[in-house]
């Protein structure tokens, strides 16, 4: 019998919400047994509003390798009987064996095989596959293990979904009171917000001055509320796009969120227009309107999805997804993207 399951999550916030609908199968698959999410910080708090995960602990590993024997040290105690390994690396199956969980179940990747009770291998097929799959299939072997017969689900359940928790929308109620102060006279349109950079990726931008293009069009035509947001290495991109945009107004929170600020914000808006970025994974997971500007990387594979989610990207363009973090070229699958083309979904959107 399964009482007590461990899953291990993943480190980065779009991996973090494409794991969404394997724990809420797995909660389905073992209702009445106690799930429990290891996290780091980051990724943690996405699941604060959610009733699939019984309780979230916070690893914070870059604090050193004590980290780790203590909370090997920590789980053992509780006697896990399934640690579902949604993280891939060696250091998640090695912490799981120490921590003496009974079934162990992961992709074979890393080494990491002989450390796994049920694994799993990655074939060609993964191709173009939307990483979405992969959390489900580590729940199916799951399911296989304990000679489980797996629920029926409609195919919407493969869609992450996530809630605003009441904490997270208190957070973030100064910073929307900080948006409805600065605003032009008239009556209010849209909050909408841009996600303009892009950690670790230069490629992933859409160029600043097609963003600013895009926020004088909504503000002209909507009168729209602009907010700038991303993380602190992604400020600067931000600022580039206020600086060329010819109304001002607009408001640069981009590195001076919380992720509970963050939550929050993303629930109240009406738009987000964002690069391929964790922010465009949570809006669209949250149920809001989501337009993600794809170029160097792959949308079938890990694209925002939801019942609002829309992506966009330029045609026939033969270098596309090519995943470089740096255009050797022209950057061409970002820049034959036309702010006017860009807005005409947008307000497909907000309408």
């Amino acid at each position: 019998m399964i009482e007590r399951i461990l899953v291990r999550g993943t480190n980065w916030i779009g991996d973090a919400v494409m794991t969404a609908p394997a724990l809420e199968r797995l909660r389905a698959s073992f209702p009445r047994a106690h799930i429990t999410l290891l996290a780091p910080p980051r990724t943690a708090e996405l699941f604060e509003g959610v009733s699939y995960i019984d309780r979230t602990v916070v690893y914070r590993r870059q604090e050193g390798v004590g980290v780790f024997f203590e909370a090997a040290k920590r789980l053992r105690a509780e006697r896990i009987d399934l640690a579902a390994l949604f993280q891939n690396a060696f250091e998640a199956a090695l912490l799981s064996w120490l921590a003496g969980a009974r079934l162990r179940v992961g992709y074979a990747e890393q080494g990491r095989g002989p450390l796994l009770t049920h694994r799993l291998h990655r074939g060609p097929g993964h191709r173009n596959r939307h990483q979405v799959n992969d959390y489900l299939d580590i729940v199916a072997e799951c399911e296989r293990a304990c000679a489980i017969e797996p629920p029926a689900v409609p195919d919407s359940a493969r869609w992450p979904s996530l809630r605003a928790s009441a904490a997270q929308v208190d957070a973030s109620r100064p910073l929307l009171a900080r948006l409805a102060a600065g605003h032009s006279s008239g009556a209010p349109g849209p909050l909408v917000a841009l996600n303009a950079g892009a950690t670790n990726s230069r490629a992933k931008c859409w160029p600043a001055e097609r963003f600013a293009a895009l926020a004088d069009r909504l503000i002209e035509r909507t009168n729209a509320r602009i907010v700038m947001i991303g993380a602190g290495t992604e400020r600067e991109s931000a600022q580039a796009v206020l600086d060329r945009m010819g109304h001002g107004g607009g408001v640069n929170l981009a590195g001076e969120t919380s992720m509970a600020e963050l939550f929050g914000l993303l629930a109240a808006c009406d738009l987000l227009v964002s690069n391929d970025t964790g922010p465009a994974h949570i809006a669209a997971a949250l149920g809001r309107p989501t337009l993600t500007i794809f170029g160097p990387t792959n949308e079938f594979e890990t694209s925002p999805t939801g019942p609002r989610a829309e992506l966009l990207r330029a045609d026939a363009i033969e270098c596309a997804r090519c995943m470089h973090r740096d255009c050797p070229i022209d950057h061409r699958c970002m820049t034959r993207i036309s702010a006017e083309e860009v807005y005409a979904r947008a307000i497909r959107l907000l309408g």
